[in-house]
């Protein structure tokens, strides 16, 4: 069955199975008619003989189509960060790939765990809130806030009083900046801070760098590590390779040339969505690695994306 054998290269995987990507490609051209047309649209047909034949599918399309390969049984909604927002559609076996892709690729499962993003049973259209319940139902999870929005004297106040050393406080990048802004006492704690993402959630766009000076000044003894994802992937990427690139995994490979492109990701655990996507990040990549340098506009990606 399609379903065990992808579960397997995500759980147990320690290579790219090419054969496997083909058949999955295969099954989702076959179920998901935009996605045939889209393949017909850039000229590509079945069978597929290689993947480099595989078509990449622009994520933007999961803001206005329902992309799914049969009937969903519920949806993922993206942050809106950069304006509408995404549907990623599931059902139970997505979310059994969504979870054993979560949990392989979570670096510091040792450490205990502390979260600002809320309890899926508050948030449940996040997928973010979705992935650390999973770590939650593994590892154990302390949660130290209720609700996206946060206010910063009382959760600076709950990490002084519960976080311990050498634990892991997961935080998005609006809530590490509304911490990093609101005037508290610096605290001097050896701890790990994950980001997630979403640096355009304040109408200013601020560049990790940025982000990463005005949190050390207020938790100067942490260090900073990223969580890179997004709705439309059921599989996650963190900044812990050499000067903190990110790192994919067998299940979860780049495509496309070395060096500076968009972001081409081939992603197993999105079996019944689309694997293959384009996303509109730039990115520079050093094989298993690569940095993202921020999101290209619709003005520069030109006409190649287009399809009505």
């Amino acid at each position: 069955m399609l379903f065990d054998r992808v579960l397997e290269q995500i759980v147990q995987g320690n290579r790219f199975d090419p054969e496997l990507a083909l058949e999955v490609a295969e099954y989702q051209l076959r179920r998901v008619p935009l996605y045939k047309e889209f393949a017909q649209r850039v000229g590509v047909s079945l069978p597929l003989r290689d993947p480099g034949q595989i078509p990449f599918f622009p994520v933007e399309f999961f803001k206005r189509e329902r992309i799914f390969a049969g009937e969903p049984e519920g949806f993922f909604l993206s942050s809106g960060t950069g304006g509408d927002r995404s549907r990623s559609y599931y059902n139970h076996q997505s979310l059994e790939l969504y979870k054993a892709s979560a949990l392989r690729s979570f670096p510091f499962p040792d450490s205990p765990l502390f979260s600002l993003i809320p309890p899926v049973s508050l948030a449940p259209s996040s997928s973010l809130a979705w992935m650390i319940g999973a770590f939650e139902s593994r590892w154990g999870v302390t949660y130290l806030n209720d609700l996206f929005e946060i206010d910063p004297g009382l959760v600076l106040e709950r990490i002084r009083r519960e976080l311990p050393p050498g634990g892991t406080l997961f935080a998005t990048s609006l809530q590490l900046l509304r911490l990093a802004e609101g005037g508290g006492e610096p605290l001097d704690l050896p701890m790990r801070i994950i980001e997630t993402g979403g640096y355009k959630a304040t109408g200013k766009i601020y560049r990790r760098e940025e982000l990463y000076g005005a949190a050390s000044r207020l938790f100067p003894k942490a260090c900073l590590s990223s969580e890179y994802g997004m709705a439309e992937l059921f599989s996650q990427f963190y900044s812990v390779g050499e000067g903190g690139l990110y790192l994919s995994h067998p299940y979860n490979p780049l495509f496309g040339e070395e060096g500076e492109g968009l972001l081409q990701v081939f992603d197993f655990a999105n079996l019944y969505t689309l694997s293959a996507l384009l996303v509109p990040d730039r990115v520079v990549r050093k094989g298993s690695l690569f940095d993202v340098r921020g999101r290209v506009t619709r003005e520069a990606r030109g006409c190649g994306y287009v399809f009505k």
